[in-house]
């Protein structure tokens, strides 16, 4: 018991911790002092991040069901990413998120929270050996590592989603967001096999460059472009600002 209390403290630590530092990074700078006031509720943003580990939780399972059961690995990577970002666009095209700019913020902080119980529930599952492997640093780190690569792609695919929902753009932001998850995944394939040493660690490190890539795009881009351009104005002009928002010309 007290062994299995570890894990989980560990798993907790690892999974949930990058969400919550990602979901800071990305909203920070739209919230007071960066901003003139908060651009986002502050309710609605720790809502979507309840609900993305609630989410999260239930997509682990049937994902490894599917795996356990289903010969051919693509169909559960496919399942994977059609029903987590499915979830994401039902959420995020709720009535109260419709039209509205902020919808982008909370798909981050949806994204970021499913991300986390994946990442957490992935570290759980995977290590029953933990406290007993030989390698435990490097099977550590690894996890790590695994968990901001799902907790940063997951951000930037909630981003996608609900700056589709903002835009009144859903089918062709929710496909944006699928093929981004699926390729992550496919990317991941070797990582998950495990087997060869270097191929799983390269299949990793590739997983990260391209969240990093995804991830860069959507903090530069996706998040100052869902606001108005008055508002988009008045942060360039406000004195705590950390760097312009937007680029376009207005």
């Amino acid at each position: 018991m007290a062994e299995e209390q570890l894990r989980f403290a560990i798993a907790f630590v690892v999974g949930i911790g990058p969400a919550i530092m990602l979901m800071w990074l990305s909203l920070r700078r739209f919230a007071y002092p960066m901003a003139p006031k908060s651009l986002f509720d502050d309710r609605r943003v720790f809502f979507a991040f309840a609900v993305g580990i609630g989410f999260g939780a239930v997509s682990s399972s049937l994902t490894y069901s599917i795996s356990t059961s289903v010969p051919n690995i693509l169909v559960p990577l496919i399942a994977a990413a059609l029903f987590e970002e499915s979830f994401k666009l039902a959420y995020l095209n709720l009535k109260s998120f419709r039209g509205r700019f902020d919808t982008t913020f909370y798909g981050v902080s949806l994204g970021v929270g499913s991300g986390g119980a994946l990442a957490m529930a992935s570290v759980f599952n995977a290590n029953p050996t933990l406290l007993s492997a030989s390698e435990v640093p490097a099977f550590v780190t690894a996890l790590v590592l695994f968990s901001i690569s799902m907790t940063t792609i997951l951000a930037s695919t909630g981003a996608l989603i609900g700056f589709g929902s903002a835009e009144k753009k859903v089918l062709g932001y929710f496909l944006r967001a699928f093929l981004v998850r699926f390729s992550h995944l496919t990317i991941l394939l070797f990582f998950f096999l495990g087997g060869n040493e270097l191929l799983a660690w390269s299949s990793l490190a590739a997983s990260l460059v391209f969240a990093g890539v995804v991830y860069t795009f959507v903090y530069r881009e996706v998040l100052p472009e869902t606001l108005p351009k008055d508002l988009r104005r008045e942060l360039r002009r406000w004195p705590g600002k950390a760097d312009r928002p937007a680029k376009g010309p207005e």
